[in-house]
């Protein structure tokens, strides 16, 4: 207690009545499944409030993350605050929002999706015809190109020292005993050895991109036998241009990673996006932004899911699929009718975990299917949006790439994706962590070139503009997770990314920090 000179009298609680209190608030909480901010731990001590009626009260308005400023606005206690019914008379409604008159204008592009497609039984010849398939796309991308391919079974009948073209893909990497990267190259008929010599500096650094299966294209010289020496290496890339932007002037919303039926699902931050997309705002500049969103996508992890990762259980509001499906549906419902809903899934939802993952079922969703505006995708999936072709991806194989290339970040996932998109493959490496399924048709080849990629998965917002393709990957509306905490990784909660379909531009509004739209800028 601190002792006061003047009056000879002690004040303030003693430290350890404080711990007990403090404890006793924080046990009270753990048993009703709510995180608490420890400002708002301090806060209930500070006011000596009755905080078993608030802790209920959240329990009572689905609310799992109880912050200070929750506490001090009387959200909790006050229903007329809650975020999803604001009055009217402090958010200024736009009375008459454009893009209600403007027609949409989208195809899904089917035979690019895996739902309803898949036909691999998991035997040795659907693996043989899922990497054919993929040799031949990324064969037939260099040949539109000009290059020419010598085969590798002609190699026998190139005398040493003479160059060769040749379109491989990569079996096997190693280090040699002399330091040098060696490769066991094949095509469909044959196979050899190629070498990066130690001193080639260009290509010894270049060498950290070339994974296992990754279909590259490669200038050599001949050297002993059935070994060359590679002296140049070339990605299947995409061609150089501008990006090429809608006719009309309209916007595309993005998301991602809601985590619905998690202890850590932003519920407050998502119903304020949902409030402000319907027109509650006082700011003009975000009331043109809204007057012209015709478009939201969602990038997949939709639910937080069921057994997903060890220890998950304990971790959740929503202790059954079918529930955190009935939640999302009630939320994500709320989108305007006007709105083109486009959802993919993610790891965390109820369909396969390999990919390519086909759309989430009708039977969790149905009320979503019932409803004209909403569209289920696969992962990945395709659709042409204003006729730009767009590419959804939720992005689980990202990890393996982080795994195998240093140079890469988890806070700049769009510099990963970029890699992917030089390699004209989502798939960077097969036989790690992420699984895929052996279809016929590679649906992980990019065979198409996009205008647009979207994707997530890593609750990081980012962006990039290449080649004309512009990159997007969004946020998440999750709360830190502890493995997310002890990786390091630092998430961007709450925020929306807004695409200007016409110029490429992307806006950001952060529901979680309340901000204001700002342009985002690149990685």
């Amino acid at each position: 207690m601190d002792y006061n000179k003047r009056t000879g009298e002690f004040k303030g609680k003693n430290k350890v009545i404080e711990m007990a209190e403090k404890k006793e608030i924080i046990d009270f909480a753990a048993e009703k499944n709510i995180i608490l901010e420890n400002s708002a731990i301090d806060l209930f001590i500070e006011q000596e409030s009755d905080f078993k009626k608030i802790i209920e009260k959240a329990v009572e308005k689905g609310i799992f993350v109880l912050t200070r400023k929750m506490i001090e606005e009387k959200i909790v206690l006050d229903s007329t605050k809650l975020p999803n019914t604001l009055k009217e008379e402090k958010a200024k409604k736009i009375q008459s929002i454009k893009a209600k008159e403007i027609p949409s204008n989208y195809k899904i592009l089917e035979e690019l999706n895996v739902t309803n497609q898949s036909c691999s039984e998991g035997k040795v010849k659907d693996f043989l015809e899922f990497f054919r398939d993929k040799y031949n796309s990324i064969e037939l991308m260099f040949k539109e190109r000009g290059f020419v391919n010598k085969q590798i079974k002609r190699l026998k009948t190139v005398s040493k020292n003479n160059e060769i073209d040749l379109i491989v893909m990569i079996a096997e990497k190693w280090k040699t005993k002399n330091d040098h990267i060696a490769f066991k190259l094949e095509d469909l008929e044959a196979n050899c050895i190629g070498i990066i010599l130690k001193d080639d500096v260009r290509l010894m650094r270049l060498s950290e991109r070339i994974l296992l299966d990754n279909v590259i294209a490669i200038k050599a010289v001949k050297g002993n036998e059935n070994m060359i020496i590679i002296k140049d290496v070339i990605f299947p890339e995409v061609p150089v241009r501008s990006f090429k932007g809608s006719e009309r002037d309209v916007f595309m919303a993005c998301i991602s990673d809601m985590h619905v039926g998690s202890k850590l699902f932003l519920e407050d931050s998502f119903q304020k996006f949902v409030s402000w997309i319907k027109g509650n705002t006082e700011n003009e500049k975000e009331k043109e932004i809204i007057n012209k969103i015709k478009y939201l996508c969602v990038l997949g992890d939709n639910i937080d899911g069921i057994g997903v990762y060890p220890d998950q259980f304990n971790e959740l509001s929503i202790k059954d699929i079918r529930k955190q499906y009935d939640k999302f549906s009630e939320l994500i419902k709320e989108i305007p009718d006007y709105i083109e809903v486009f959802i993919i899934p993610g790891q965390h939802d109820a369909v396969r975990f390999a990919d390519p993952q086909p759309a989430i079922p009708k039977e969790f969703v149905k009320e979503l299917y019932e409803k004209k505006n909403f569209h289920f995708l696969s992962s990945p999936g395709w659709a042409e949006i204003e006729g730009l072709k767009v590419l959804f991806y939720h992005g689980p194989s990202l990890h393996d790439l982080y795994s195998s290339v240093s140079f890469l970040s988890y806070s700049n996932p769009a510099k990963a994706i970029e890699e992917l998109i030089k390699k004209r493959d989502l798939m960077p490496v097969y036989g790690l962590k992420r699984p895929y399924v052996p279809e016929k048709h590679n649906y992980m080849v990019i065979k198409e070139i996009p205008d647009i990629y979207l994707g997530g998965d890593m609750h990081h917002n980012s962006i990039r503009m290449y080649r004309g393709i512009r990159i997007i990957n969004c946020a998440t509306f999750q709360a830190k997770t502890e493995f997310q905490v002890r990786q390091g990784h630092v998430p961007t909660p709450g925020i929306v990314l807004l695409v200007e379909m016409k110029t490429g531009k992307v806006y950001e509004k952060n529901f979680y920090k309340e901000e204001k739209v700002t342009e985002k800028t690149e990685n």
